[in-house]
C-alpha cells in the first residue's frame, strides 16, 4: 500500500503529524491520560467510544472497530488513496515528496489540486466581476436582500458573466487547460462547443471545513430556470456529501447545535444577523452523508425550513435522517408564508432565538394535526391514531410521560386507554421514527482475549518485549503484529500493510481495556494471559486426542488417553 514511498520517509511523516491534532479538526475531542476521547464519526452513538492514543498514534473504536493510523483516518474521512492521504499530510507539515512516488495516485492528487487552484481562481474573477458595470444588476439584488458590501466580502460572493465563454477565456488566460476546466464543473461541452456552466447568477462559492473551494452555487436573477444551478459531480464535489457555509461553522463548535437551512441566502441572512452555526444544504433534499457529516461538528440540529407546507413536509423528512445519525433534532416554527431570510431581517436575532423550537415528537405531533378538524369527534380520534403510532417510536421513558399527558389533555382520553393504543400492534407511520441499528456485540474466546491483552501490553511499552515470543500468539496477523512490535518497529506502520479484515483482527488487540497502573500488575497480567493461551492449547489438543482415539485400536487409544490425562492435569 505504500507504493514507492521509503519506510524512513513514512516514518518522517508519522513523526511529524499529531494525530490528536489532525482527528480534532473533524471530531471533538476530550483528553483523559493519554487518550482524547469523542463521538465516532463513522457510527451513531451518544456516548462516546472513540478514542486517539497519543503514544501509539492510533485512533479506535470501541463501538464499531473502525481504527487505525493517521494516514488511514484521513483516507477515511477524506475518500481518498493512500498516496493522496499521504500526500495531503506531507503538505501540511511541509514535508517533500520523495522522488518516485506512485505516479497514478500522484496524477489524481495533482489533479485535485489543479481543480482547487481554478475553483479558488473562478471564485476571485466571480468576485472581481460582481463589483464592476457588468455585475451591477447583481450588486443591486444582494443589496436588495439586505446584505453589505462587508457581508459580500465575508461569504466572497460574485457574478458570473453573461457571456457563453467569458469565464473560459479568463482561466484559460490565466493558465487552466480546458479538459481540466470540464472536470471542475467550470465548463461544460455540447457536441463541439465548450461554454460557461454560471453564467448571468450571482454566485456563492461552496468551500469545506478545510477552506478548500469545492463548487459553487448560482441563483438566477431574473426568471431564468433553474432558478438554482449547482456545480456537478467532480473530482473534489459531490452535492450529497457537503454543506454550504461549514467552513464557518467549523470554527463556531463551541455553539453545540448546528442550524440546518435549504438555501445558501438563508444561510447568509441568518449569518449576517449573528446566528452561529448555519449551515445550508446544496440544492437537494437531505442525504445521510449530510447528517453523517454534521455529526462531526455537533450534537444538536435545529431544522430552520420555510414554513410553507412544503417546508414543513421537508422539516419531517429531515428528523427522519437526522435521528438515525444520533443527532438530537429540534424543528424551529416559522409563521406560516414566511422564510429565514425574510424573518431574520424583520425581526433579528432575538426574534429568532425566540422561536419555538419544537423536539422532533412534539413536531411530529403538531403536523399529525394536519389536514384534520379537531373539533370533530372523527377528527380528534384520527389526531389520537396519528399520535399513539407517533408515541411508539419514543424511546425515552420520561420523554414518553410528557408526551402522554399532553395527550390525555389535548384529546380527554384516559391515560390507560392511550397506553393500550400506543402498545397495539400497527405499522408505523411514514412521520414515525426509524429505529437505530444495533452494533452487533462481538463473542470473543479465552484464548483470543489472552492474546490481546498481551498485544496491547506491548503496544502500550507496558510490559518488556521480551516477555513473550511470537510462537504465542495464534498464526496469522496477531502472530505477525507480535513480531513486528517485539523488534520495536511503529505499530501504525504495521497497520497500514494490512488489508481490511487484518486490521479489523488486529485493532481490538491493540486497544484491551482497563489496563493495570504499575509494572508489577502488567506482568502479572502478561503472566496470565500466557498461562490462559497455554491451557488453551492444552484443551484444543485434548480435543485433538479425542477424536483421534474414536478410530485407533485399543492399545494405540490406552496411549492416547494417558496423553489426555496428562493435559488435563496441566489444566487450571
Amino acid at each position: 500500500m505504500a507504493g514507492r514511498f521509503s519506510d524512513a520517509w513514512l516514518d518522517e511523516l508519522r513523526s511529524r503529524v499529531s494525530i490528536e491534532e489532525i482527528v480534532s479538526e473533524y471530531v471533538p475531542l476530550k483528553r483523559k491520560g493519554h487518550r482524547s476521547w469523542g463521538l465516532c464519526p463513522f457510527h451513531n452513538e451518544k456516548t462516546p467510544s472513540f478514542t486517539v492514543d497519543t503514544e501509539t498514534q492510533l485512533f479506535y473504536c470501541f463501538g464499531c472497530h473502525k481504527g487505525g493510523s493517521v494516514i488511514q483516518f484521513v483516507m477515511e474521512l477524506e475518500r481518498l488513496d493512500f498516496p493522496e492521504a499521504v500526500k495531503l499530510l506531507a503538505e501540511r507539515v511541509h514535508l517533500p515528496l520523495p522522488e518516485g512516488t506512485d505516479q497514478g495516485s500522484a496524477l489524481r492528487a495533482d489533479e485535485r489540486e489543479r481543480i482547487y487552484e481554478a475553483n479558488v481562481a473562478a471564485a476571485r474573477f466571480f468576485h472581481a466581476t460582481l463589483w464592476t458595470g457588468e455585475g451591477a444588476e447583481a450588486l443591486s439584488y444582494l443589496y436588495k436582500r439586505g446584505l453589505s458590501d462587508a457581508d459580500i466580502r465575508r461569504f466572497g460572493l460574485g457574478f458570473a458573466p453573461r457571456g457563453w465563454d467569458t469565464t473560459l477565456h479568463h482561466l484559460r488566460q490565466a493558465g487552466f487547460e480546458e479538459a481540466l476546466l470540464e472536470r471542475a464543473g467550470l465548463v461544460v461541452r455540447r457536441e463541439s462547443s465548450v461554454y460557461d456552466m454560471f453564467r448571468g447568477r450571482a454566485i456563492f462559492p461552496i468551500i469545506s471545513a478545510q477552506g478548500k473551494v469545492l463548487g459553487f452555487g448560482g441563483r438566477a436573477l431574473g426568471n431564468e430556470q433553474p432558478k438554482y444551478l449547482n456545480t456537478a459531480d467532480t473530482p473534489v464535489f459531490n452535492k450529497r456529501q457537503g454543506l454550504y457555509a461549514l467552513n464557518f461553522a467549523k470554527k463556531e463548535r463551541a455553539a453545540g447545535r448546528l442550524v440546518l437551512v435549504e438555501g445558501y441566502m438563508d444561510a447568509v441572512s441568518l449569518r449576517k444577523h449573528g446566528v452561529q452555526g448555519v449551515v445550508a444544504t446544496l440544492g437537494t433534499a437531505l442525504t445521510e452523508e449530510q447528517a453523517r457529516l454534521m455529526k462531526r461538528y455537533a450534537s444538536e440540529v435545529w431544522i430552520s425550513y420555510d414554513g410553507d407546507s412544503a417546508g414543513q413536509k421537508a422539516a419531517l423528512r429531515a428528523l427522519d435522517i437526522l435521528e438515525p445519525a444520533g443527532l438530537k433534532a429540534h424543528v424551529i416554527d416559522y409563521p406560516e408564508g414566511m422564510d429565514p431570510d425574510d424573518f431574520i431581517r424583520a425581526r433579528g436575532k432575538e426574534g429568532f432565538e425566540a422561536l419555538k423550537k419544537y423536539d422532533a415528537t412534539e413536531y411530529r405531533m403538531l403536523r399529525a394535526r394536519d389536514g384534520l378538524e379537531l373539533s370533530t369527534q372523527d377528527g380528534m380520534t384520527q389526531y389520537v391514531l396519528r399520535c399513539c403510532q407517533i408515541l411508539r417510536g419514543v424511546q425515552s421513558p420520561v420523554e414518553m410521560e410528557n408526551h402522554l399527558r399532553r395527550l390525555v389533555v389535548e384529546s380527554g382520553y384516559e391515560r390507560e386507554i392511550l397506553l393500550r393504543q400506543i402498545g397495539a400492534s400497527a405499522p408505523a407511520p411514514q412521520n414515525a421514527p426509524k429505529p437505530r441499528p444495533r452494533l452487533r456485540r462481538e463473542e470473543v474466546s479465552a484464548a483470543e482475549m489472552a492474546q490481546r491483552v498481551l498485544l496491547t501490553l506491548l503496544c502500550e511499552g507496558r510490559i518488556p518485549a521480551q516477555t513473550v515470543e511470537p510462537s504465542d500468539f495464534e498464526a496469522g496477523p496477531l502472530r505477525d503484529c507480535a513480531a513486528w512490535l517485539i523488534e520495536g518497529k511503529a505499530v501504525n506502520a504495521f497497520l497500514e500493510q494490512l488489508d481490511d479484515e487484518g486490521r479489523a483482527r488486529v485493532l481490538p488487540a491493540l486497544n484491551y481495556q482497563p489496563l493495570p497502573e504499575t509494572r508489577e500488575e502488567a506482568l502479572k497480567m502478561a503472566e496470565d494471559s500466557l498461562e490462559a493461551i497455554r491451557a488453551a492449547r492444552r484443551s484444543d489438543e485434548a480435543e485433538r486426542l479425542q477424536a483421534q482415539a474414536a478410530t485407533a485400536d485399543a492399545e494405540e487409544r490406552r496411549k492416547i488417553y494417558e496423553k489426555i490425562e496428562k493435559l488435563y492435569e496441566q489444566l487450571p
